[in-house]
């Protein structure tokens, strides 16, 4: 029988009643328990000593496509709730709940007359799974026991891993990515930490239900084969689980890091990553590596999420300069020719140098991207001012070989506008993200409905607690 931890059917409503006891057993200790009774670690203690957090976000998005094409707008409104309790004897329980509704906006479900599709973008504020929801979007986000022992811990349940440039947060939507199993952090010293993880389930960003492996890995758009054909890999792979090595060195100036990510009959990716700052300028290197594992063998062609002579490869650098008003760099990356770079968008989004929000490299392999960025701090201490240009060569419509998801070569334009507040609102905070992207070659409807040659500004507002 699966654990009350782990259990990805719990009701929604559970969380509720959960903070509803703690907090009317908070009462209750408070009420009932002599003043002068000095016991230690009691039940009432240890709930009383217990934090609680989360945020309450508003989310407008509009995508402005070109010409005739249909444009979408909508506005999301939610938020996220979250408990964890005292300290006993190293062990805290956490619980979290999160939940969604549309305010206002157009009709994400009309189609465009030209195309036949409609909203794309809009969609991912609510439940892609479930389109056309836009009530009932709740979702048990942390469930999860964990044991801390210096500066180290360990947990267990549904929760939020530390961060990896492929399984993370990646917090972009009114839902992000959210994962279940095992998670361990060990603090060996300032100069040297260790991840060690083992997932078994996820619940992928912009959606409200949690899945195993098997189910969660493919539920999106599986893409084409290198031979053109149309992938179907979705419930084909009996994946039982993920692991995940971490070790990170610090020194002075100089950063190293190498994750280890292995999917059961999937692949395995090495990534390292290296980073040396000195005098305001910052120099950093990633190299990935991708072994895929036997089991696609076996498989048809056109079920297989990786082909067996696969071994994708990617180089990534940076360079830049900033001190404590501007900050400027320039990113490239080159994607080999030994195979397409994969990982399920279901788990995390990749964190290349030159990724930037609507821009991935997952699925291509013969690919070079350019990214410059500049970020502003203006005269006020809490308004930030960014701009990010990419462009991305090598990509080539119709030639699957090393272009999953048949993109085209691209130029993109990222600009941000963030805006904290402090004081008596502090944790308040406005976000503008404009973007503009263009195909260089395929610049019919069906090339570029919601996906290029558009205009999409982003408005959200955050408070923190």
């Amino acid at each position: 029988m699966e654990s009350f931890v782990a259990n990805p059917n719990l009701p929604m409503k559970a969380i509720f009643i959960i903070l509803l006891f703690f907090f009317q057993f908070t009462l209750f200790s408070q009420e009932y328990i002599p003043k002068n009774d000095h016991r230690e670690n009691r039940l009432g203690d240890i709930i009383r000593e217990g934090t609680v957090h989360g945020h309450i976000r508003n989310f407008f998005m509009t995508t402005v496509n070109s010409e005739d094409l249909t444009n979408y707008y909508t506005n999301a409104t939610g938020g996220a709730v979250g408990f964890t309790t005292g300290n006993y004897k190293g062990f805290e329980i956490g619980v979290k709940g999160i939940f969604t509704f549309k305010t206002f906006g157009s009709d994400l479900g009309l189609e465009d007359p030209i195309t036949g599709a409609n909203a794309k973008w809009e969609y991912e504020l609510y439940d892609v799974l479930n389109q056309g929801n836009f009530k009932d979007l709740d979702r048990l986000e942390e469930l999860f026991i964990r044991y801390s022992f210096g500066n180290s811990y360990i947990s267990y349940g549904k929760l939020e891993t530390e961060y990896t440039p492929l399984l993370n947060h990646s917090d972009g939507r009114m839902k992000p990515f959210a994962h279940r199993g095992f998670w361990g952090y060990l603090n060996l010293n300032p100069q040297n930490t260790i991840n060690i993880g083992l997932l078994d389930g996820v619940s992928p960003r912009s959606t409200t239900e949690w899945f195993d492996l098997e189910e969660g890995i493919g539920l999106f758009f599986n893409g084409f084969q290198p031979n053109g054909e149309r992938a179907n890999y979705h419930e084909i792979y009996p994946v039982n689980g993920i692991g995940v090595f971490n070790y990170n060195y610090k020194i002075k100036n100089f950063n190293f890091a190498i994750y280890d990510v292995f999917i059961d009959k999937l692949h395995n990716t090495v990534w390292t990553e290296a980073n040396y700052v000195y005098d305001g300028f910052n120099l950093g290197l990633q190299y990935v590596y991708q072994t895929p594992m036997n089991f696609s063998e076996g498989l048809a062609y056109e079920n297989r999420y990786i082909q067996p002579d696969e071994n994708g490869q990617v180089i990534s650098s940076q360079l830049g300069w900033g001190n404590n008003r501007f900050n400027f760099g320039f990113a490239y990356t080159h994607a080999f020719d030994t195979g397409r770079f994969l990982f399920p968008k279901e788990l995390g989004r990749d964190r290349f140098f030159t990724s930037i929000p609507r821009s991935r490299l997952e699925g291509l392999g013969a690919a070079n991207v350019y990214t410059i960025k500049g970020e502003f701090l203006l005269p006020r201490p809490d308004l930030h001012f960014g701009v990010e240009l990419q462009q991305v060569k090598g990509t080539t419509p119709g030639d699957f070989q090393l272009n999953k998801y048949n993109v085209d070569e691209s130029f993109q334009v990222n600009t941000h506008l963030t805006f904290a507040v402090n004081g008596f609102f502090d944790g308040l905070s406005f976000d503008l993200l404009w973007v503009y992207r263009e195909n260089k070659n395929t610049r019919d409807a069906e090339s570029i409905f919601n996906k290029s040659n558009f205009n999409q500004f982003n408005f959200v507002t955050n408070f923190i607690f």
